[in-house]
């Protein structure tokens, strides 16, 4: 059984918002387009919008699906859907990251990338670049 998960894409003055995992976080120190699970009954917007109030605890609109991919971890395979997101602030406060940065297109593959998340920032690149 494939578990969804929810990936946003904030794309703001010619830069993508990426995010590093914590210390403890599973993945820790490697970036990642903020997001989660998809929970019971919930739609992927639904879910980023959730995500990303209880992550970066900021409002946002979630908007068009840009990609959906499948990575396979060794605890299990989940489906990667990427939603274009807009925020509504961005005055964070990370509560899964340590850090978080807004970087240009091109500047993705070269940050360490949970390795779902690649695919993502490859047609980021190909639409944005």
């Amino acid at each position: 059984m494939k578990k969804q998960v929810a990936a946003s894409v904030v794309y703001l003055d010619g830069k993508i918002l990426i995010s590093r995992r914590a210390p403890g976080q599973s993945l820790a120190g490697m970036w990642e387009f903020p997001g989660g699970k998809v929970e019971q009954g919930e739609t992927p917007q639904e879910c980023i919008v959730r995500e990303l109030d209880e992550e970066l605890c900021v409002a946002s609109v979630a908007g068009e699906i840009l990609i959906t991919t499948t990575y396979s971890y060794p605890g299990g395979t989940i489906e990667l859907i990427a939603i274009l997101v807009e925020l509504k602030s961005t005055q964070f406060t990370l509560q899964v990251h340590d850090l978080y940065e807004w970087v240009g297109p091109y500047e993705l593959l070269s940050y360490d990338l949970a390795p779902a998340d690649i695919p993502i920032a490859e047609e980021i690149i190909r639409q944005y670049g």
